[in-house]
């Protein structure tokens, strides 16, 4: 997690362990949530969700969900790692401990071997071009005479699904930690990466811009206020126009989205709040969603007046076609929903009860390894979606399934329905607020 020190994140763990019983102590100690979806580029049914407890990979659109565990992907603490999905079932993950793929859509997994043991903060994935992707590494590697910290900082792409990696150019400026990466649709060669420098009323937030894939790189100011913000975190560039780009600011009480329309040389601001845990850009580029604990909203990026659409608690969005998918909690009725008319109402697609269990992989995959962990696991996700029943709708908002029919979360209501959230420990329960403020690093748009 790279919006909290390694001291608070420490003394987060520590905590945990001490006052939550070891068969609570699932996710990290950390509430189980999902808080990243990525569709296949190649195949419209699969879709890989991130959650505090491992990956989530559905084959059928939604109807069912299998589990891969953390340790069969090759990371873990307390971290909420970029995930990609690339051709024909490859998936990249970037983490703390290393670039790891997968060529079988999660079923094996193997560090990248020039890459072990680095610090990678994002990845992305070519919009038209799925073979290819770029990680952006900043590892620690140590401090100048004068204390500041000092980071490997790379952009590192491949071209071929992930069979060979190399720096795209030079190494990036070694002051910077480095936070985000984002390529245009429009223009593949121009890329923008976010990072910052120093802290409180020393904090500088930078924007890097290529126009070259990576060889060489423009720095430019990102406005940021140094005792609200922390960092800024790059959500989308516009698909049809490769200087508008939206930056949300992180890491404090509060978040701001900025929009620039000249690549970064200048920002206004067009909407604060309390932390945004979600941003989604229609395909179009058409409208946008921003949302976190006090709701979903919702812009036309023409004029960018944000209204409310759903006071769902948003931990992620995603806009694929016409339907809006938000990562949410069993409060506001599912942990993974499908909207259909821009937020006003969610259909469940996941509730935390509706995992189906490990992947089922050939013996001696790194996926095999998790069925020992599963029956503590299945046991703690059980109780948490009442008698809602597994998986109410696929993710094309069609009912798929479970006994309770669909649950819909209306801007008015809440939502309508009667859920009863899982009763977590008391000491669990107490860190939840600390959690949440992990949960602000690596979600940079989703």
């Amino acid at each position: 997690m790279r919006s909290l020190s390694s001291a608070v994140l420490a003394a987060a763990a520590l905590a945990a362990t001490t006052l939550v019983p070891a068969k609570e102590a699932r996710a990290n100690g950390r509430f189980p949530a999902a808080n990243q979806l990525v569709r296949s580029p190649t195949d419209a049914d699969v879709f890989l969700l991130r959650t505090t407890f491992g990956v989530l990979v559905t084959h059928d659109a939604g109807a069912s969900w299998d589990w891969v565990c953390e340790s069969a992907v090759g990371y873990g603490g307390i971290q909420d790692p970029l995930v990609g999905m690339m051709s024909h079932g490859q998936i990249v993950v970037g983490a703390g401990e290393g670039l790891m793929q997968s060529p079988d859509t999660a079923c094996n997994w193997a560090p990248v071997d020039a890459y072990k043991n680095l610090v990678f903060a994002d990845v992305v994935v070519h919009p038209d071009a799925p073979t290819s992707a770029i990680a952006l590494q900043s590892n620690y590697r140590a401090a100048d005479d004068a204390g500041a910290p000092l980071y490997d900082n790379a952009a590192i792409g491949t071209s071929d699904n992930g069979a060979h990696w190399a720096p795209l150019g030079p190494a990036l400026d070694e002051h910077l930690l480095l936070e985000t990466i984002e390529v245009a649709r429009s223009d593949p060669q121009r890329l923008y990466v976010s990072g910052f420098r120093g802290a409180g009323d020393t904090l500088e937030a930078i924007l890097l811009v290529s126009t070259n894939n990576g060889a060489a790189w423009t720095q430019k100011p990102v406005p940021l206020d140094g005792k609200t913000e922390r960092a800024p975190f790059i959500s989308a560039v516009d698909p049809t126009n490769p200087n508008r780009l939206y930056v949300r600011t992180g890491g404090g009480a509060t978040s701001r989205l900025l929009v620039s329309d000249d690549a970064g040389d200048t920002f206004r601001s067009v909407f604060s709040g309390p932390p945004m845990l979600g941003f989604a850009l229609t395909e179009d580029g058409s409208k946008v969603f921003v949302g976190g604990t006090n709701g979903l909203f919702e812009a036309s990026t023409t004029d960018l007046a944000f209204h409310q659409t759903s006071k769902i608690q948003v931990q992620c969005l995603t806009s694929v076609g016409s339907t809006l998918y938000a990562c949410s909690n069993e409060a506001s009725g599912f942990l993974l929903g499908a909207s259909t008319d821009d937020g006003a109402t969610f259909k469940p697609v996941l509730h935390l009860n509706g995992v189906r269990g490990p992947l089922q992989c050939g013996a001696g995959s790194s996926a095999a390894t998790c069925a020992d962990q599963w029956p503590v696991l299945r046991d703690t996700l059980g109780g948490s979606a009442g008698d809602a029943g597994p998986t109410d709708a696929g993710l094309d908002g069609s009912i798929a399934g479970g006994d309770g029919g669909p649950i819909v979360a209306s801007s008015s209501s809440g939502c309508g329905c009667s859920v009863a959230p899982r009763t977590f420990s008391t000491g669990l329960a107490a860190l939840a607020g600390l959690f949440s403020l992990a949960a602000l690093g690596r979600r940079r748009r989703r």
